[in-house]
C-alpha cells in the first residue's frame, strides 16, 4: 500500500513537472512571437517582412530559425532589408545563438546582457552609435563579433573581451573608437584569428599578442605605434637609442651623440645599398628565368612540313613534337575518328598544319592549344599521350563510348587518332582554367578569391557531370582519376569534368596513393591484405569527389601524407567539434551561410566513409547538393 502511494506520488510529480515544462515553453514561445512582431512594427518600414503575418515564426518567417524541441528562436538573419530604429524588442529572445542584421539602418543597440547564449553577432554597416555595448563579458560562448562600419565611440572594454575564451573574430573597423588596446600582461588566452580595428582613433603601443595580424588590421589609427606598423613608439626610441648621455660633471656629451648618430646613419646607408643590390640581382635572375621558360614552353609553329632537306631541324612545332610518335610515312594523311562537333579537321595532318602552344604536361600526356587554320581559327586542345597503349581488347570501343558522351558538365571529346605508338585526343578548349588553379593559384595579395556561391555552383556542376557519367546507358563507367585539376570551367562558368577514363584506358597503376585515392585502392591496404590492387569503381570516384568538396570548403590542397592528408585532417576536426577552423579563411565574409557550408561538409564526409558500399551514389550526392543550393536561394 505504501509502495503504491509512493509510486502514485512520484508519477504525479513527473506529470506536474512535465506540465510545468510544457507551459513554460509555451509561454516562452509566445514571448518570442510577440517580441518579433513588436520589432517588425517598429523596424520594418519597407514591409520586407511581409511573411511575418501568421503565428508560426518557426516554419515560414523570413530569416527566423527555431530550436526543433523548445521552438524558441535561436537564429535571426535579416540583412539588407532597410530596417530602422532600435533592436531593443529582440532582447526578449533569450535563447538566440546567431544574430545577423548587417547592412541596415538600425541606430539603437541595448546591452548584451539579455543574450547570454550568443555565438555569432553581425551588426556591421548600420547607424549604431554611443559607447561599446555593455555586458559583452557575459557572452561566454561568443565566437564572432562584427560591429564594423558604425558610429561607435569611446574605449573598447579590453578586460571584458579578454574574458571570452572562444572569441575568434573581432571586427571593429571604421567606427570612432579611441583609447589603448591594453597590455600583454593583462591579456587572457583569447584565440583570435580574425581582427580589424582600422579606421578608428586608437593610440599607444600595439600589444605583442596582436602584432601577428597584418598592417591592414591597424591602418588609419594615426596614433598607434609598434609592430607591424612602421611607427616606432616614443618609449622604445628613448630606451633603445638614447641621444643624451650624462658625464661626471652632469654635462651633455655632444661628441658621443654625434658619433653615434653618424655611425647609425652609415649603418643604415650600407644596409640600404646591400638590400637594393640583392633586389636587383633577384630581379635580373627572375627575368632571365621567366623569358627562358617562355621561350621553351611557348612553342608556336608553322607546322607545314617543307620538302627542303636544308630546313632547320631545331625549329619547334607541333609537327616536330609529334614526329617521333606518329610514323611519318603517310600517317599524317590518316583519317581521324570524329564525333559530333568535329569541324575543320578529319586528318592528322589537319592538326599538324595548325599553330600550337603547349599548355602543360600532365600525368597522362602533353596538352597543346591548337588553332585550326581552315575553320575560322577555332581552338581545340590536343592531348598527346606519352605512355604507349597497353594491350587492350577494345581501345576503340572505349574511345567511341567517351566520344559519344554529351553533357553540359562534361568536356566533349571531338576526335581521336590511335595507333600502336600514338594516341591523339582532341577536346573542346575551355578558357577559364581548372578548379584547382582557381582554388589554390596565387594565394596571397592581389588574388581574387572564389566566393561561396561560385564554389557551390562548381560543386553542383561537377556532381552533375559525374552523376551523368555513372548513369550513362547502364554501362557502369567510372572516371578513374577524379581530381580538382580535371574539373575545367567553360565560357559560361560551368564546371566540366575532363580526362574521363584515360587512366583506365592506359591501365595506369591505381596505387599512387595521391590525396584523392580511395582507401580500398591504396598500395598500403593491398599489401596488408596480400591481395591484388582493386580496380577503379564508381564508389572510388565518389570518394575522390568527397576530397574535391573538402578542397572547395577548406581552400587546402589534397595531399596523401599519412595523417596530414586533407581527408584525415578534416575528419579529426569534425570529430572534435563543428568549427570555422575547417573552412577557408576566404569564406569568412559569408558567415551567414555557415549552415550551408556545414551541410556541404556533411555531404563530403558521407562520400569519404571507408567502406565503399556505405558511400552514396553520385545521383544521391547530386540531389543533396541541389537541396543546399535551394536552401541558399531562399
Amino acid at each position: 500500500m505504501v509502495a503504491l502511494y509512493h509510486n502514485q506520488f512520484s508519477l504525479s510529480k513527473i506529470l506536474s513537472f512535465s506540465l510545468f515544462i510544457s507551459v513554460f515553453f509555451t509561454i516562452s514561445h509566445s514571448d518570442d512571437l510577440s517580441s518579433l512582431l513588436v520589432f517588425k512594427s517598429k523596424a520594418d518600414t519597407s514591409n520586407y517582412l511581409a511573411s511575418w503575418s501568421k503565428n508560426v515564426p518557426c516554419s515560414s518567417w523570413l530569416g527566423i530559425k527555431c530550436h526543433p524541441i523548445t521552438h524558441r528562436v535561436i537564429k535571426i538573419v535579416l540583412n539588407h532589408l532597410n530596417l530602422t530604429g532600435s533592436i531593443y524588442p529582440l532582447t526578449h529572445l533569450t535563447q538566440i545563438r546567431h544574430l545577423s542584421l548587417h547592412h541596415n539602418s538600425l541606430n539603437m543597440i541595448p546591452s548584451f546582457d539579455s543574450w547570454p547564449n550568443l555565438k555569432h553577432v553581425y551588426l556591421s554597416h548600420n547607424n549604431f552609435s554611443g559607447e561599446f555595448p555593455s555586458g559583452i563579458n557575459r557572452l561566454k560562448r561568443l565566437r564572432r563579433l562584427d560591429l564594423s562600419y558604425n558610429e561607435f565611440s569611446g574605449e573598447i572594454p579590453v578586460m571584458e573581451l579578454d574574458q571570452l575564451p572562444h572569441l575568434m573574430t573581432l571586427y571593429l573597423e571604421f567606427n570612432s573608437f579611441s583609447g589603448s588596446l591594453g597590455a600583454d600582461e593583462t591579456r587572457a588566452a583569447v584565440p583570435l584569428k580574425e581582427f580589424n580595428i582600422s579606421g578608428n582613433d586608437f593610440s599607444g603601443k600595439i600589444p605583442n599578442w596582436l602584432s601577428k595580424f597584418p598592417v591592414a588590421s591597424f591602418s588609419g589609427n594615426v596614433r598607434l605605434c609598434g609592430y607591424p606598423l612602421r611607427t616606432i613608439c616614443p618609449s622604445e626610441t628613448v630606451s633603445s637609442n638614447p641621444t643624451v648621455m650624462s658625464t661626471p660633471n652632469s654635462q651633455v656629451n655632444f661628441s658621443n651623440q654625434k658619433k653615434k648618430n653618424l655611425s647609425s646613419n652609415m649603418f643604415l646607408l650600407i644596409v640600404t645599398i646591400d638590400a637594393i643590390g640583392v633586389m636587383m640581382t633577384v630581379f635580373v635572375i627572375t627575368c632571365c628565368c621567366y623569358y627562358r621558360k617562355k621561350n621553351q614552353e611557348r612553342e608556336t609553329y608553322t607546322l607545314k612540313k617543307k620538302k627542303n632537306n636544308n630546313q632547320d631541324t631545331s625549329s619547334s612545332s607541333l609537327y616536330h613534337s609529334f614526329e617521333y610518335g606518329v610514323k611519318r610515312t603517310s600517317d599524317q594523311f590518316v583519317t581521324m575518328v570524329c564525333f559530333e562537333g568535329c569541324k575543320g579537321f578529319n586528318k592528322v595532318d589537319d592538326l599538324l598544319k595548325a599553330s600550337a602552344e603547349m599548355l602543360g604536361k600532365g600525368s597522362v600526356g602533353t596538352s597543346y592549344k591548337v588553332a585550326i587554320l581552315d575553320n575560322n581559327g577555332d581552338v581545340v586542345v590536343v592531348k598527346r599521350v606519352i605512355e604507349k597503349l597497353r594491350k587492350m581488347k577494345d581501345v576503340d570501343g572505349i574511345l567511341r563510348l567517351i566520344g559519344n558522351l554529351r553533357h553540359i558538365n562534361v568536356v566533349s571529346l571531338r576526335a581521336y587518332y590511335s595507333s600502336k605508338e600514338e594516341l591523339l585526343l582532341v577536346y573542346d578548349f575551355l578558357p577559364n582554367g581548372s578548379l584547382h588553379n582557381l582554388l589554390h593559384g596565387n594565394r596571397g595579395p592581389g588574388r581574387t578569391p572564389l566566393d561561396w556561391t561560385t564554389r557551390l555552383k562548381y560543386a553542383l556542376g561537377a556532381a552533375k557531370g559525374l552523376s551523368f557519367l555513372h548513369s550513362y546507358n547502364k554501362t557502369k563507367i567510372c572516371h578513374g582519376n577524379f581530381t580538382s585539376s580535371n574539373i575545367l570551367i567553360d565560357h559560361y562558368g560551368n564546371a566540366c569534368i575532363s580526362d574521363i577514363c584515360l587512366h583506365l584506358l592506359l591501365q595506369m597503376p591505381n596505387s599512387s596513393n595521391n590525396g584523392y585515392t580511395a582507401p580500398e585502392l591504396s598500395t598500403q591496404n593491398t599489401m596488408n591484405t596480400n591481395q591484388n590492387p582493386r580496380k577503379f569503381s564508381q564508389k572510388s570516384d565518389v570518394y575522390s569527389f568527397g576530397v574535391v568538396l573538402l578542397e572547395i570548403l577548406t581552400g587546402k590542397i589534397a595531399t596523401s601524407e599519412g595523417e596530414t592528408s586533407l581527408a584525415k585532417w578534416v575528419q579529426r576536426v569534425v570529430n572534435k567539434e563543428w568549427t570555422w577552423d575547417v573552412f577557408d579563411f576566404e569564406l569568412a565574409r559569408y558567415k551567414e551561410m555557415e549552415d550551408e557550408m556545414v551541410a556541404l561538409l556533411k555531404v563530403a564526409m558521407a562520400c569519404l566513409v571507408s567502406s565503399p558500399k556505405d558511400r552514396p551514389k553520385m545521383i544521391v550526392v547530386e540531389k543533396m547538393i541541389k537541396d543546399i543550393t535551394k536552401r541558399e536561394n531562399k
